[in-house]
Formats: C-alpha cells, structure tokens, sequence
C-alpha cells in the first residue's frame, strides 16, 4: 500500500513531512503543499509557495494508469485555493484513491495558525475523506464552535458527528483530569476513549507521528482501529519519552526494527 501525501516539508525540523516519512519509509509518495525553510516556530523561517495542481493530479495520473489505488493524505495546507485543486482531483480520481485521510491542521490550544480562508474550506475536505485526524481545538472548530470556546468534551465530539455523520476520526488532544491526554475514536458503531500520561514537555510533530503510526498499524498490518490508536499512542509517547532523555530540541524519528 502506497500513502499520497499531501503536507508541508521543512528543512529545519521533523514535523509534517518528515515525521510522517520517518514511520512509513518509502510507502510515501510525497506531494509538498508548501516548502518551509523551518517549521513555523524556528526564528527567521521563510515558506516558499508550490504549484501543487500539476503534481497531485500527475501522481494520481500515474496510479490510475498502472491500476493502482493510493491513499491520500491530506494535511497542512498553504492556502485556501489548494482546497478546489484537491477537491477536483478526488473526485476526478475516485477509482485511483482507496481512501481519503485528512489531518485538517488549523490551530491548537484554542488558536490558529493557519489562514481563516483555510479554517473556512477545510469541511469541504472533511465531507470526503474516510478518516480524519483532528485534535481538539480543530475538532471543536469544526463542531461549529467558536474559536477558544470552552465546550465539554462530549458535547464537541457530539456536534462533530452529526456534522460529519459518514466520517471515521481519532480525536486526539483531549482534555482529560489528572494529568492525562486523552483520545477518542470514533468508526461506525465502534468508540473508544484513551488516555494517556501527561508528559513533561511537548514536541512539534507528535501528531504526524501519530496519526503515522495508526495508519500503519490499522490500513498497512490490517489491526483493529482500536488496537491500533493504543498501540500509536504507546509509540507516540516512547519517541518523546526518548527525546526528553536525549535533551533534543526536536523528535529524532526512526522506524523500530
């Protein structure tokens, strides 16, 4: 199984891109939706602007000639117009896609750190996908709540569905007590809450590897959707565990043998 990916890459840094190609090797066919000379929290970065239409239809074109079926992902996105280009190109390309995975990165924390023009097409992505893989301010966003709005847990996970009623999602981020994390699934009739520890300092890119990880152990090795969010948690929370150790600025990521 081949993975489309849609995201950003970065010189400096392991996130988008780079994280996700560190899990799933040369499963990957890379599409860059923008060029980051570093992630947006290094000082001085600059973002370089990629014509994305030629690439994503022209891979799509060379799986639908050799009879393949990709699965595309989708995650940070440049600018609102990316939206249309991918849109048209799933639709297009139906019989060449297997399933439609999205990330739709937006903001956390209760705010954003992508244009609005971006937060205000995203659902049109979300309405195609199978799977998505929102943490809780975007589940929330996209819930219909307004930004950095207090919402109880169940009641943004609930208005999610009903937006979204066909759509698979681990939520991940969620607010738990006690020092936890905690994640929810949601596939068909099958839920799940998870929760893990709280650990003492945060990385950019642990979702990439997440969500990663999951689609490797739930599309590629064929486990239960949640067998699989357990087992990407534990492997999500023992590459920071090691980072933590090493005293690395970033997540240094490596496949496990």
């Amino acid at each position: 199984m081949q993975i489309l990916l849609v995201h950003s890459l970065a010189s400096h840094g392991t996130a988008s891109m780079k994280a996700m190609m560190s899990v799933l090797g040369t499963r990957v066919l890379p599409v860059p939706s923008l060029l980051l000379t570093g992630l947006t929290n290094v000082p001085g970065h600059q973002k370089v602007a990629v014509d994305l239409e030629p690439m994503i239809k022209g891979a799509l074109e060379i799986a639908r000639q050799q009879n393949q079926r990709l699965v595309l992902y989708i995650g940070y996105l440049g600018e609102a117009s990316q939206v249309d280009i991918l849109v048209e190109a799933i639709d297009d390309y139906r019989e060449a896609i297997s399933k439609v995975i999205v990330d739709p990165v937006s903001g956390d924390h209760g705010r954003l750190y992508v244009k609005p023009e971006i937060v205000k097409r995203w659902p049109d992505l979300l309405s195609r996908a199978d799977w998505a893989f929102p943490n809780f301010t975007e589940l929330s966003l996209y819930a219909g709540f307004e930004l950095g709005m207090e919402v109880e847990v169940y009641r943004a996970i609930e208005a999610f569905e009903k937006r979204f009623p066909d759509l698979s999602f681990v939520a991940t981020s969620i607010p738990s007590p006690q020092q936890k994390i905690g994640l929810f699934l949601k596939k068909g009739r099958e839920k799940l809450k998870h929760e893990h520890e709280r650990l003492a300092q945060n990385f950019g890119g642990t979702g990439d590897v997440f969500a990663a990880y999951f689609i490797l152990y739930h599309l590629i090795k064929h486990i239960t959707p949640s067998e699989s969010l357990i087992l990407a948690s534990n492997e999500t929370c023992g590459i920071i565990r090691s980072s933590i150790e090493a005293k690395q600025a970033f997540l240094q990521l490596f496949p496990k043998e």
